[in-house]
């Protein structure tokens, strides 16, 4: 232990280093002024000061108190003072500074000293202890937040900042995207990951039933309750309760849970006196509650009160370039050791994921048993049974998408006020077949893979004013209107 004696007396430290060698490793410096001792600390990686209070021969002399305030708001440095005066309300005034303990020095003995020291140790101990734990909390709850896209390292930060609050929180996203996930890694990375982790689905029980799983009940609050029951409310202490699909919660509970967030209580059903509520509500929902809130679904102040801290959970779709470490994740987690080719890579980094992240993985498990491989293929991927939702609905899989593919499904997504887009897509690939052919329809035609007159009675019909010779003014007469807008919409 690494201690700084500072006092402006000779033999008091002298005194202290004799009973501080008995500890066996004491890592002793002295100093015998305010600026020594900054000095001292500013240099060495201390984690103790002995101080007097009065490092001058002038009783005004406050030197010490200065060094106690600088120590506790700057520093590491735990502050013991140790001091001549019997004056109480200047020990008192040490203490709300931040110093840990004081001793008398009419009373230096091993006996006085070392013990506080010694529990000093053990503090610090325990303080490392919790330390790690939370942060090996942490670490296996962010596990499961894979991926490094943009996306994911702004819900990365918000999960940091949201696990500081003792507040209420609400995680939204469509379903399968991991909400779950996130609301453990608020509890791991927050004051209490040691404190219960409890988890109700509303959706999953009758009106009647939540009320009791949430509240609890006494012996006979209604029939057939024989027994006290303690509720999620009362199990979870100072820990984390998750309220998961919060918008399927029955409109009176809602009145309830409200009371609960703004009082800090509750009470068991047919409890004469409320009980106090120590932990952390966090609630999840696919669902929009502003659209339930306009419907009369949901009530308006909770949603107020839920979010205020909201952490939006992105889709699958957003965060596309997380599909790799995503599956390489699913895959480390199977009995088997799976492969992938970069073909196959690429086949599920571009496949539709309706079900997100849930979807991505309940197939990478179909993988784990239905491929013949360990090394999986692009045709192993089509030859594993796929989960439909229903009978009419494909695979999830499809192959990478050309560019004609992407280009068409551009032209598909324009507005239909622009009319037949089959006609003006082929309009426009003649236009420009003729501009890169400088206007002959023979040149042209050859660029389109089509015969010339294919070519020649599209333009005719425009009104280009092409030529069937070797050069041409294509841009005369050309009307480039629905090619300007076609390429304005693809833009967009």
């Amino acid at each position: 232990m690494k201690i700084l004696i500072v006092d402006d007396d000779r033999s008091a430290r002298r005194a202290l280093v004799r009973i501080l060698v008995a500890m066996g490793d004491a890592d002793l410096r002295e100093a015998a002024s305010l600026e020594e001792a900054r000095r001292e600390v500013a240099a060495g990686d201390l984690e103790v000061a002995l101080i007097d209070l009065r490092l001058d021969e002038d009783g005004r002399n406050r030197d010490g108190l200065t060094l106690v305030s600088e120590l506790r708001k700057h520093t590491n440095v735990v502050p013991i003072v140790v001091t001549a005066s019997h004056d109480m309300a200047e020990v008192r005034t040490a203490m709300r500074l931040g110093a840990y303990d004081y001793i008398m020095k009419d009373e230096l003995s091993d006996e006085t000293v070392l013990p506080i020291l010694q529990s000093l140790r053990s503090t610090r101990a325990l303080e490392r202890e919790v330390l790690n734990l939370r942060v090996r909390h942490g670490a296996e709850a962010s596990a499961g937040l894979v991926g490094t896209s943009p996306a994911m390292q702004h819900l990365r930060d918000i999960i940091q900042r949201i696990s500081l609050s003792e507040r209420p929180a609400l995680v939204t996203g469509p379903t399968g995207s991991g909400k779950e996930v996130v609301v453990r890694a608020i509890h791991a990375l927050g004051r209490n990951p040691s404190e219960p982790f409890l988890d109700l689905n509303c959706a999953a029980f009758p009106a009647a039933l939540i009320e009791s799983q949430l509240f609890g009940h006494e012996r006979g609050a209604f029939t057939g309750a024989d027994k006290k029951h303690d509720g999620y409310f009362t199990a979870v202490g100072a820990g984390t309760l998750f309220l998961d699909e919060i918008a399927e919660l029955p409109l009176d509970l809602q009145a309830k849970l409200l009371r609960v967030l703004e009082a800090h209580t509750y009470r068991p059903l047919g409890a004469a006196n409320p009980l106090k509520f120590r932990g952390r509500v966090v609630a999840a929902t696919h669902a929009d509650l502003e659209e339930r809130v306009a419907k009369g679904q949901f009530r308006e102040d909770l949603w107020y009160r839920l979010n205020v801290l909201e952490v939006q959970v992105p889709s699958l779709e957003e965060r596309r370039g997380d599909i790799p470490a995503l599956v390489a994740h699913f895959a480390a987690s199977q009995d088997r050791p799976l492969q992938f080719t970069a073909e196959a890579m690429e086949i599920l980094q571009m496949a539709q994921w309706p079900g997100n992240v849930r979807q991505l993985r309940n197939f990478v498990d179909r993988l784990a048993v239905f491929c013949p491989d360990t090394v999986v293929t692009a045709e192993s991927l089509s030859s594993v049974p796929q989960a439909s939702r229903s009978r009419k609905s494909g695979p999830p899989l499809e192959s990478p998408r050309s560019p004609l593919s992407e280009l068409a499904r551009a032209v598909l997504r324009m507005s239909d006020e622009e009319g037949d887009k089959l006609a003006l897509m082929e309009q426009v690939l003649i236009q420009e077949a003729l501009v890169l052919a400088d206007g002959n329809k023979t040149a042209a035609a050859r660029l389109l893979g089509v015969h010339r007159k294919v070519v020649a009675r599209r333009a005719d019909r425009e009104g280009d004013g092409a030529t069937d010779g070797t050069t041409g003014d294509a841009s005369v007469g050309t009307p480039r209107g629905s090619d300007d807008l076609l390429s304005r919409r693809l833009k967009d």
